[in-house]
């Protein structure tokens, strides 16, 4: 296996990864406080959770700088074979956790796990080397896109039969972007979009739920009580937060007025206690993440670490917009959380593993 010199990571990175997850704790502890203190009696529960995922995060982390990003293409198939039986098993009754209408959650103990955030980097690692290996003949449908849609396909039914529609929906455009940009023809990519495409929307007008999202979204005000009434508690968040907002701690939409205010509305509640201010700061860290993690694709010498680095920062960023999208009502609600800003486990662990992989991608691409 070919190594290159090393070099020292990415500090800017690295001070991104530090001010997002210094900004998730504040906002957490602040969106989540009152209602811990009413619901569970404690008023720390939420946070005190969170900094015990981030020191597990922080394991993960250091692992992912140190563990050489090319010896992921070895250990391929058995992410793949330990992804696709957890995603199986927590469609199991006793197994996977249901909450509400969904089983997305496999507990052990007094821990919970969701493997659709494993998915996420096994999925992105899966498709680094099959781009690197099949770069002579993506412009083939049957040998380039149509193996990676078969592969998208299978491993989204999964998500779908939770259901988690919204995860698969951004694991989907992740990998067709790294395929597109690996060199696939345009034309194989029109075909394939719209073919996804009309998959989602059968599915979307399959299930009343989905349309009900649907409707919601394209007029909150039709149903101001039930199907849009998230989206109107989080809009007037928004709206009251002004150029400074009401100051840390100061919310009022946290006070039961907007549901999941620390998951995945709690960019809401940022944008009410800090205002255009705090919302433009998280906005250019993740502009900074993604010109830094498309540099370090731009400049890695190997096909498999510049896919690699490609999908991770691509997915945090999808993952980013999609979420902002749904709490300032560009995009219908998806359930997905604001990466290492939203409350839970599974996804700040994930998310700090990869931006570890970025880290240590970093450290061998060739310096200008």
């Amino acid at each position: 296996m070919k190594f290159f010199p090393q070099y020292r990571p990415s500090f800017v990175i690295l001070g991104v990864l530090i001010s997002l997850i210094g900004i998730g704790i504040i906002m957490i502890y602040s969106a989540s406080s009152i209602y811990a203190e009413k619901q569970l009696g404690n008023e720390f529960y939420f946070l005190t959770r969170q900094l015990i995922h981030l020191v597990v995060g922080l394991v993960f982390f250091r692992i992912a700088i140190k563990f050489h990003y090319l010896k992921y293409k070895q250990y391929i198939p058995i992410l793949m074979f330990v992804t696709f039986v957890l995603l199986i098993l927590v469609l199991i009754p006793g197994i996977g956790k249901q909450v509400g209408n969904a089983r997305r959650w496999i507990r052990i103990g007094g821990i919970g796990f969701q493997p659709s955030e494993l998915l996420k980097i096994t999925l992105i690692i899966w498709a680094a080397g099959f781009l690197e290996r099949k770069k002579r003949v993506l412009g083939y449908f049957s040998q380039g896109i149509l193996p990676s849609l078969i592969v998208i396909s299978c491993f989204c039914l999964l998500l779908i039969l939770q259901p988690d529609f919204g995860t698969s929906v951004l694991i989907a455009v992740t990998l067709l972007l790294m395929v597109f940009v690996a060199g696939v023809k345009t034309s194989h990519m029109v075909v394939s979009f719209v073919g996804l495409s009309t998959i989602g929307f059968w599915l979307i007008i399959s299930k009343a739920y989905r349309m009900r999202r649907i409707m919601g979204f394209l007029d909150p005000w039709a149903d101001p009580l039930d199907s849009g009434f998230q989206l109107i508690q989080s809009m007037v968040a928004y709206g009251t937060g002004g150029l400074f907002g009401r100051n840390l701690g100061d919310s009022r939409q946290k006070l039961f007025f907007l549901p999941e205010s620390h998951t995945d509305f709690i960019f809401s509640i940022l944008a009410e206690e800090t205002g255009f201010i705090g919302v433009s700061l998280v906005i250019l860290l993740l502009v900074l993440l993604m010109i830094k993690g498309f540099e370090i694709a731009v400049t890695c010498p190997d096909d498999f670490g510049r896919n690699l680095a490609f999908g991770v920062t691509i997915i945090l960023i999808l993952q980013s917009f999609f979420n902002i999208g749904v709490v300032i009502g560009l995009l219908p609600t998806k359930g997905i959380p604001l990466p290492f800003i939203s409350y839970g486990g599974s996804s700040l662990i994930v998310s700090m593993f990869m931006v570890g992989i970025l880290l240590n991608i970093s450290k061998y691409c060739i310096r200008r």
